[in-house]
């Protein structure tokens, strides 16, 4: 390659305003080094410029979207001033009351069991009152299943190799602790006895069921033409008929492990053993299980079955929410016989309450501090405030988001595994089982804890996608014998989660997404930004305008959101909730100043508790990993696997 050469310019040799010419120039400034060097590093300044100004704009973007979200609901305080019960309380009170009432000392029943769920908007009914939401032109939405079927089928199974199951069931586990609300037994018989709900004129309690069409990929081979579903109890069950109608939550709606001590006196007083401040167990082959129910036990020669009591009155519902509810009974007794070891003289009572605070503040940071990071990104979590130290504030409605359980919440039923593995200790799958199976089978648990959390923890995780897995969409459910026409029903998950929306009047997708800090769409293509082109061309099809979308449609099809597992207008309503679960719980475990406040050192040793503490001391586990939601090869990567001698809970503080 010849050398560089820099050609005279006669224009610079004759304007004296360019100065002197090249030659004149010292010799540096003349040399091919210097220059290409200049040019190097004036490149690397530019992108480096460039990628500032990008950085720049994602914050001020990200800021922007992590403003705190307002509610703009009317409906909020009426419950509150027309049935709210009157309330004492003790602001002096070290502990929680069972029923989350006096946590807050102004308004006491905020947050409290039996009280609504709040709403960012008002519920949209069709008539104001509790009639499903139709769209613009007066026809009414989009039949669900068709909607699964079409706007999100997914047959592929795409595995997310950094984290591992056991994320779905502490989800859950959330869900259960802060949110209950039973369903209306009006439509609670067999699909077969709702016929009438196919006449062309079907009465009102038909509006809820879904409809399945003939050519149904799955349920045309049962000759099934239902799929049962039943609306909320509301307000007016309990004697307080408001309009729009008001659903109220069962649970406290703090993050308070409620859903392992009960949110009535009643049951929580039934779950206590008296003694020791332990509370009550089942041993069954030798391990600790949650008490049997009375009712399902052998009787009149009838074999009986495993059915469990708990905080959780849906402990039995699935194998995954039974696990966290078996560990959690074994850590609060593990707990408990520490701090009676380390003060013999108190009394039952003390160790009790002692005990279920610790309980409830590991929960606490087990949800901030390794569960929400996953779900929202670390990033906006700071944004957002939910990394800085509590900050108390009795000016926030604590309650539960109808938005939030009803909606937002459930995008993480997209990460539902299509298979649960049992694992034994020499790492080998033992048995393989679908989730849907295990549906009110409790007694797949005995025996099997040690193998179900290997399993989970073993397993990569579904990926985050607009999909549920195809096995809890379509599920077949074998009938009792005695049924009269039909001896199979339907369950179709995600079906459900669209249909729930409607039965509480949550706003549309358009409107939430404008809450959220987004622009509002004025045309279906104005979601390109946040929802893939080929989505909105089928939305197209399916409703009348941009603003009849439904939330849950909008948010589960959006484009996941800065390292989150859901898109903005999930991330928001999701952040805003547990901002309010979080700074506005007096009692939350590093909130000061308070009666019932840690101290410093105890603060300190419980965010030394991990989850993985306490599946060492609440099972027969030998390794587990320090980040317990992560996929970790036991054979490649075994020493990110401590053994759990080395996992010590310290109670010295108390």
């Amino acid at each position: 390659m010849g050398k560089l050469s820099f050609r005279k310019s006669r224009a610079c040799e004759k304007d004296p305003l360019l100065g002197p010419s090249f030659e004149s120039k010292p010799k540096w400034y003349r040399s091919r080094t210097v220059w290409l060097l200049l040019l190097f590093v004036a490149f690397f300044v530019g992108i480096a410029v460039f990628k500032l100004h990008e950085l720049l704009n994602k914050s001020i973007e990200n800021k922007l979207q992590a403003t705190r979200l307002m509610s703009i609901a009317t409906v909020n305080e009426e419950y509150l001033q027309k049935c709210a019960p009157q309330v004492t309380c003790d602001p002096n009170s070290k502990y929680r009351t069972i029923n989350g009432s006096c946590n807050n000392v102004q308004n006491p029943t905020w947050g409290a069991s039996m009280t609504p769920f709040y709403r960012y908007m008002d519920p949209v009914f069709s008539d104001g009152i509790s009639k499903f939401r139709v769209q613009s032109d007066g026809s009414p939405l989009p039949n669900a299943r068709t909607l699964t079927l079409t706007l999100f089928q997914n047959t592929s199974r795409v595995c997310d190799h950094k984290n591992n199951e056991l994320l779905v069931p502490w989800g859950q586990f959330i869900t259960h602790d802060v949110a209950f609300s039973p369903v209306n037994s009006v439509n609670s018989s067999f699909p077969d006895s709702l016929n009438h709900c196919l006449d062309v004129n079907p009465p009102a309690d038909c509006e809820a069921i879904i409809k399945l069409f003939p050519d149904d990929p799955t349920y045309k081979n049962y000759n099934m033409t239902i799929l049962k579903f039943m609306r909320l109890v509301t307000s007016a069950n309990y004697s307080c008929p408001l309009a729009p109608v008001t659903v109220l939550d069962q649970n406290t709606h703090f993050i308070d492990a409620s859903n392992v001590y009960g949110s009535n006196d009643k049951l929580a007083n039934e779950l206590r053993m008296y003694n020791g401040g332990k509370l009550k167990s089942n041993k069954i082959k030798n391990e600790e299980y949650c008490p049997q129910d009375p009712s399902k036990l052998p009787k009149n020669g009838n074999a009986g079955v495993i059915a469990f009591v708990a905080g959780d009155v849906n402990v039995n519902q699935n194998v995954a929410v039974g696990l966290f509810q078996n560990m959690y009974l074994r850590f609060h007794n593990y707990i408990a016989k520490k701090l009676q070891e380390l003060h013999p003289t108190w009394a039952d009572e003390t160790v009790y309450q002692e005990t279920r605070r610790i309980v409830g503040a590991t929960v606490q940071i087990i949800t901030y501090e390794q569960f929400l990071p996953i779900v929202l990104g670390e990033q906006y979590m700071q944004d957002y405030g939910l990394t800085n130290p509590t900050n108390y504030d009795p000016t926030l409605i604590v309650s539960v988001a109808q938005e939030f359980t009803s909606g937002a919440f459930r995008l993480l039923h997209n990460i539902v595994p299509a298979q649960l593995n049992f694992v034994s200790s020499n790492y080998t799958i033992y048995e393989v089982e679908e989730p849907s199976k295990l549906f009110l089978r409790p007694d797949s648990l005995i025996g099997n804890v040690d193998g179900l959390l290997r399993g989970l923890m073993e397993t990569p995780g579904r990926e985050s996608q607009s999909s549920y897995n195809d096995l809890i969409t379509n599920i077949v459910i074998q009938l009792p014998s005695d049924s009269k026409t039909t001896n199979v029903t339907g369950f179709d998950l995600l079906s459900y989660d669209i249909q729930r929306g409607r039965d509480v009047g949550l706003p549309p997708y358009n409107k939430m997404r404008k809450l959220c800090g987004l622009s509002e769409a004025e045309s279906f293509d104005d979601l390109s930004n946040h929802i893939p082109s080929e989505k909105i061309d089928l939305l197209k099809t399916f409703y009348s305008t941009v603003d009849d979308v439904d939330y849950y449609v909008g948010i589960l099809l959006e484009n996941k959101h800065n390292g989150s597992m859901v898109g903005p207008t999930g991330s928001c309503v999701i952040a805003d909730s547990f901002y309010r679960f979080r700074n506005g719980d007096r009692f939350f475990y590093d909130v000061q100043n308070q009666p019932g406040s840690f101290t410093t050192d105890q603060i300190n040793a419980l965010r030394n508790i991990t989850l993985s503490h306490i599946i060492c001391v609440t099972s027969h586990l030998e390794h587990v990993q320090t980040d317990t939601f992560s996929l970790v090869d036991h054979i490649r990567l075994m020493k990110l696997k401590p053994s759990c001698d080395t996992y010590k809970i310290d109670l010295a503080a108390w």
